[in-house]
C-alpha cells in the first residue's frame, strides 16, 4: 500500500486536494494555537521518539509477560525510518512552498530544515508507531476504548498541526499513516 501511494504521490494524485486541505485548515485555526502545535509534536520529533523507543523497548524487556515483543520494537522503528528515508530521497514530492509556512521567523533559520521533499511525514509515522506500540504492549483490558481513543486523538492532532504549520501536504501525512 506504501509503495503504491507514494507513486500515486509523486504523479501529483492529491495535488488540489493537498493545496485546499492546506489553506482550509490554515484560515480555520487562530494563529495563537501555532505554539501549541509544535509543542504537542516534540515527542515525535526524530531524537527524543528514538529515546521513547529505547525507554519503551528497556520497560518490555523487564516484563516477563511481554519480553519477545521488546526485541521487535527497534527492528519495526528502523523499517520505519527506512520507509521515511525512502519517501524522503526517492519519491520526489515538492514540500508545500514557505509562504505556507506558519511563522517561519520564529524558528528560522537555526531550528527549521526546509526540505526540498516531503513525503511521508515522518511525524505522522512515528505518532502512529508509538501509539500503536504503547497501545499493544501496556495498555490493559479495561482500559482499552479509553486509550484507542487517545492514541487515535494524538495522531490525528499531530497529523493536523504538520499541515496546519505548513511543513505537509494531506499526502504526505497519509503517506506518513502507511
Amino acid at each position: 500500500m506504501f509503495t503504491l501511494f507514494s507513486c500515486s504521490a509523486e504523479r501529483g494524485f492529491l495535488k488540489q486536494p493537498d493545496f485546499d486541505t492546506t489553506v482550509r485548515i490554515q484560515a480555520h485555526i487562530p494563529a495563537r494555537f501555532d505554539a501549541m502545535w509544535e509543542t504537542i509534536a516534540l515527542p515525535v520529533t526524530p531524537t527524543p521518539s528514538l529515546i521513547i523507543v529505547g525507554l519503551i523497548t528497556l520497560i518490555a524487556f523487564f516484563n516477563k509477560r511481554i519480553r519477545f515483543r521488546a526485541f521487535l520494537i527497534p527492528i519495526l522503528f528502523g523499517l520505519l525510518v527506512m520507509g521515511e528515508l525512502y519517501g524522503k530521497s526517492v519519491v520526489h514530492h515538492p514540500a508545500p512552498p514557505f509562504f505556507m509556512i506558519k511563522n517561519p521567523t520564529t524558528i528560522f533559520p537555526q531550528f527549521y530544515i526546509n526540505e526540498q521533499f516531503s513525503y511521508p511525514s515522518g511525524h505522522t509515522a512515528r505518532a502512529v508507531f508509538l501509539g500503536l506500540v504503547f497501545y499493544s504492549l501496556f495498555v490493559k483490558k479495561k482500559l482499552k476504548l479509553l486509550a484507542a481513543l487517545g492514541v487515535f486523538t494524538y495522531i490525528i492532532v499531530v497529523a493536523t498541526g504538520r499541515i496546519y504549520l505548513g511543513h505537509h501536504w494531506l499526502s504526505d501525512i497519509i503517506g506518513g499513516h502507511y
